[in-house]
């Protein structure tokens, strides 16, 4: 016997296995990676099927931004909210104050240097004294530098009248231009084996001038950990780099392009072995500052352990400067403004990456290499600069 089916049949038979386009809004998409094939599923209307990157992404850094949110304070004494709001101070977004209020990132920034009893701690641009009161704690001795003299002033009359002039001792004046900071801080030392430390929550518009001022102290100051501009701290952080090529002497020769790799960089490795903590959300300040902060450190290295150059300081670091003059050319064209073109190629050959390789692709040590090499074999006279402009 012949079953007839017309064609409308079929259709609508067909039809009801196909879901129909609204429907697809409540679908989700999985695939199965161990049979490589693809399950479609009902998941409701917020559907990751319709999500596209751009949201996902979003939606990630609003859950990493809820997970850094600031911690309630659980601590002795005011709380951070509670000293900036006493302190009756509007913040000044000129001299770039942004009060901390989370307890969690002092104490982070506090741990980090392994603040002891014995300690002496410079703090630069103490504000309301959050920080500073989290330093006390431990028992060390603050210098803390002060260039605002309200808050130099709310300073003394609180904390200091709490702890007295022997634990914190407040210096009314603008960092950069004090001139007692090296008499100061080696007489406090002498006759001491442990070096001073540095712990601050620093204007993000000076910090390269006060890294500048502070990293040759290695033979005063043992570490330094600052509130820095995340996106900052990612170019001077360069623990990660050095790890690589510890681990392997010829990854230097294979690594692409590190875009982050600045003269700064090499400054601060150079002088330090420096190290990134933590990231430090927007809603940790009071005002919150309008780029993303972070935590960093750097490990000072004493003046005898320091890599030894053919020079000045200055005229080795006036000559990297050169090196990074066009950071998008190749470190051939930028070293023509100090060198002539056989030393050129004789620096490329000496240092074996190719007349290729740019100057982010180098290594602090390979610019003591270059130096050097330019200074003793070829007797290349360098200038030195003013590094005012030195890009960070």
């Amino acid at each position: 016997m012949m079953m007839s089916i017309t064609t409308s049949s079929l259709s609508s038979r067909f039809d009801a296995f196909i879901p129909s386009p609204s429907s697809f809004s409540s679908l989700r998409r999985h695939r199965h990676h161990d049979r490589g094939v693809i399950v479609i599923e009902n998941a409701g209307k917020k559907s990751a099927f319709r999500l596209s990157n751009n949201k996902r992404k979003a939606k990630k850094m609003k859950q990493e931004e809820k997970e850094e949110v600031k911690r309630a304070f659980d601590g002795e004494g005011l709380s951070p909210e509670e000293r900036v709001s006493g302190a009756k101070h509007k913040a000044r977004r000129w001299l770039g104050q942004h009060f901390l209020i989370d307890h969690s990132v002092l104490i982070d920034a506090v741990r980090s240097a392994d603040v002891k009893k014995e300690d002496i701690i410079l703090e630069i641009g103490p504000g309301t004294g959050n920080l500073t009161a989290e330093l006390l704690r431990t028992g060390c001795k603050v210098i803390a530098v002060e260039k605002d003299r309200n808050l130099a002033k709310n300073l003394g009359e609180t904390l200091g009248k709490e702890y007295g002039e022997d634990e914190l001792e407040i210096i009314e004046e603008d960092f950069m231009k004090w001139k007692d900071l090296d008499t100061k801080f080696l007489d406090l030392i002498e006759g001491s084996e442990r070096r001073a430390k540095v712990v601050a929550n620093i204007p993000y518009n000076i910090t390269t001038d006060i890294l500048k001022r502070l990293l040759p102290m290695g033979d005063t100051f043992e570490d330094l950990v600052f509130m820095f501009q995340e996106e900052v701290a990612r170019r001077l952080a360069t623990e990660e780099r050095d790890e690589k090529m510890i681990e392997n002497e010829q990854v230097k020769k294979k690594k692409k392009s590190n875009s982050d790799f600045r003269a700064m960089s090499v400054r601060t490795a150079y002088y330090s072995k420096s190290r990134y903590i933590r990231p430090v959300a927007k809603g940790c300040f009071d005002p919150p500052p309008n780029v993303e902060s972070c935590l960093i450190g750097f490990k000072l290295k004493r003046k005898e352990d320091l890599l030894k150059i053919n020079g000045t300081d200055k005229q080795f670091f006036t000559f990297v400067q050169s090196c990074f003059a066009q950071k998008r050319k190749m470190l051939k064209n930028n070293l023509r403004a100090t060198c002539d073109a056989e030393t050129i190629d004789l620096a490329l050959e000496m240092l074996g990456r190719g007349e290729k390789v740019r100057p982010q692709e180098l290594f602090m040590e390979d610019y003591v290499e270059l130096f050097n090499f330019v200074r003793e074999e070829r007797k290349v006279e360098i200038e030195e600069k003013d590094e005012e402009d030195e890009d960070e």
